[in-house]
């Protein structure tokens, strides 16, 4: 049998922010959805699981024993010996692969050109084909059209073994798999059912913790307001006694003043009990509300400064689009201030390219055009983190602002 054991496994980059703190559970056969918000480290946690990282404690390990596990990461930049050797293989289920994804051997020899889809095609079937007991899948349906997505399902589904997919696909995730696991502040929980199952349970249990922590909350407003109101008692009650001492001197009442300092004492023992009670009441409140905290809630609208551009037309391509040399397809586009285009079709169709046509015509300043593209290389984001890390204070807390807003957690960054 097939499976993935974590025992109390903790992880980290730095001392400063656990990724991964004592996590356990068991996997066995079947397809299980890893699942959280950005940066999380779900990535991390798959390759804890192949052994391509060493946890700090606990131990992962797999059966069979000794099997090694096939881990299929996001980046598709690489054209490894495994692609390399699915595509050369001549056997009946390196064929059929090949086949079901429609992916073609000659593909190999123009990578560079090949656009992401295609080459996450040639990732997974050659995963598959090698026929592990642990797969592990990273984002596979990205960059992969409705069509090329359907088929990879298709093949994903004929898998034995045991499998651990990470997606932003909820589609996906609810036709594919039978566990999922919610990753959430450093905290790694298995959940019986796929994506929506599990996650209406854990929206439940959200819930009740919400309300649970809003009621400690009103508690602790409520305590606080009786201890503020037995100061001020005990304040009173002392300028009370103060003023029958200066009455008893002044009039030689001994008896009198004795009466009353008895009553006096005995008024700030009981004072002094209650809000001793009140602090020990206080204090396990916020002992309570410290066990329950609650997920801060990510994510939010994003707003855009509008200035219309200078010149009606924006940018305009005519002729062939070309995708490392070799021609594609012509075309002959415009693109307006006020346009808005969808560029659709199959993956290795053109798309990408035709973007990059644009993108180099456009009349529109640099500092004015922003074009994201589907892969960021390694280097780039060492760039950004740079460029983030030399920001001031105030242009800092704008950009964990937006991080936040985009649903990840501004911590991880750094």
């Amino acid at each position: 049998m097939s499976a993935i054991h974590f025992s109390h496994v903790s992880f980290s980059y730095s001392s400063a922010l656990p990724i991964i703190s004592d996590a356990t559970f068991d996997l066995g056969s079947g397809w299980c959805g890893l699942v959280g918000a950005n940066g999380v480290g779900k990535s991390t946690l798959l390759a804890l699981a192949a052994d391509e990282l060493t946890p700090d404690t606990g131990s992962v390990w797999r059966e069979p024993a000794g099997s090694p596990p096939n881990l299929v990461s996001q980046r598709v930049e690489n054209c490894s010996t495994a692609i390399q050797h699915f595509g050369a293989a001549l056997t009946r289920d390196a064929v059929r692969m090949r086949a079901r994804l429609r992916i073609h051997v000659e593909q190999l020899d123009r990578w560079s050109t090949l656009s992401p889809g295609e080459r996450k095609c040639w990732q997974v079937g050659a995963a598959l084909v090698s026929r592990p007991d642990v797969l592990l899948l990273d984002e596979p349906t990205n960059h992969l059209d409705t069509r090329a997505r359907d088929l990879l399902v298709e093949s994903l589904h004929d898998f034995d073994g045991c499998g651990v997919i990470v997606s932003h696909d909820r589609t996906l995730l609810n036709d594919l798999t039978t566990r999922t696991l919610e990753m959430a502040r450093a905290t790694v929980e298995i959940w019986n059912g796929p994506y929506d199952t599990a996650r209406a349970a854990w929206k439940s249990r959200a819930t009740q913790k919400q309300t649970q922590y809003e009621t400690l909350r009103a508690q602790e407003r409520k305590l606080r307001r009786r201890l503020d109101t037995q100061h001020r008692k005990s304040v009173q009650k002392d300028a009370q006694r103060q003023r029958t001492r200066r009455a008893a001197l002044k009039r030689d009442l001994d008896a009198r003043g004795s009466s009353a300092t008895y009553r006096h004492e005995r008024g700030q023992k009981t004072g002094a009990k209650t809000v001793s009670n009140i602090k020990k009441s206080l204090q396990s409140v916020a002992e309570s509300i410290a066990d329950s905290p609650v997920d801060e809630d990510r994510g939010g609208v994003i707003g855009f400064g509008f200035e219309p551009a200078p010149k009606e037309l924006l940018a305009q391509y005519h002729g062939p689009v070309l995708a490392g040399g070799t021609p594609l397809f012509s075309v002959d586009v415009s693109v307006g201030r006020s346009d808005r285009i969808r560029i659709a079709g199959d993956n290795g169709v053109g798309k990408t390219s035709l973007l990059t046509h644009l993108v180099a015509t456009a009349s529109v300043p640099k500092n004015r055009l922003l074009y994201l593209e589907q892969e960021t290389s390694a280097n780039e984001a060492c760039r950004w983190m740079e460029e983030l890390e030399a920001l001031d204070p105030a242009a800092m807390g704008h950009v964990m602002s937006l991080v936040s807003r985009l649903g990840s957690d501004p911590a991880a960054l750094l």
